[in-house]
């Protein structure tokens, strides 16, 4: 089969739907149309793959709420840490990573909870708590000269660990407000920051964010890291395991199309 114009066409239409992950199949005929084209025409799915690969980008999951890319580091479409809100400085950055690859770990810390499909919630302030004592886990182990395998995580847990886990602005327009200066703060950014990237939802009572399945497949694919592997183990010896904490859900990804 020779592919038209139209056919280049929808397949720019089914990429740019995937770069905005709040767009969902369920919500616009022309995303399910040109998802369906990928799932079912395979001179469609190799071309668009052909295209992918040339961004340097791969399709990690063609399910019912949407296309969801992996990237290579080279990618135009890559991640960076200090693409996330308030993460312009060192500091920044270092609590970014430290909380983003935290709340992988702490809801998925075994490799069935990374096949499981059901929604995990993280409470903001329990989280706070086991990262916490996750950081404290590290500093035991440092003072003990073992190393930790991953030296971004080496020097976050540190910073982390010098940090309040609140402290309010008295000031200005700060006052009333958390500070960056501590890590309820950064927990708060973070998990807000995975809302708009489609990655989380938060929940109607506050203080609670709800993973998607957009973000368990993208750890899936990251689970291979040095810290998140790190991570998860603290968070499989710990006497009570935060799958059981982070409240599974029977709910599934259907209600996200």
């Amino acid at each position: 089969m020779t592919l038209t114009q139209n056919d280049h066409t929808d397949i720019g239409t089914l990429l740019a739907y995937a770069l905005q992950p709040t767009q969902r199949p369920g919500r616009s005929q022309e995303y399910r149309r040109v998802l369906a084209r990928y799932r079912t025409e395979s001179d469609f799915r190799i071309a668009t793959d052909a295209v992918l690969h040339g961004l340097h980008a791969r399709v990690l999951s063609d399910a019912d709420f949407g296309l969801v890319l992996g990237v290579s580091p080279e990618s135009p479409f890559a991640f960076r840490v200090s693409d996330m809100p308030n993460a312009a400085t060192r500091t920044g950055r270092l609590m970014a990573g430290l909380v983003l690859v935290g709340a992988a770990a702490y809801a998925y810390p075994t490799p069935p909870d990374l096949e499981d499909e059901r929604i995990r919630r993280i409470p903001d302030v329990e989280f706070e708590q086991w990262l916490r004592s996750a950081c404290e886990q590290m500093q035991v182990r440092d003072a003990a000269g073992e190393p930790v395998p991953d030296d971004g995580l080496d020097e976050a847990w540190r910073v982390y660990h010098e940090m309040p886990s609140t402290l309010v602005g008295d000031k200005g327009r700060a006052s009333g407000r958390l500070s960056p200066k501590c890590t309820l703060y950064w927990v708060r950014n973070i998990l807000g920051w995975l809302v708009e990237q489609g990655m989380a939802r938060a929940d109607s009572t506050g203080g609670t964010w709800m993973l998607t399945e957009r973000f368990r497949i993208q750890v899936k694919d990251m689970a291979s890291e040095p810290a998140y592997t790190f991570l998860a183990d603290l968070a499989r010896r710990r006497p009570t395991r935060p799958a059981t904490s982070a409240q599974q859900s029977s709910e599934n990804s259907v209600e996200e199309s």
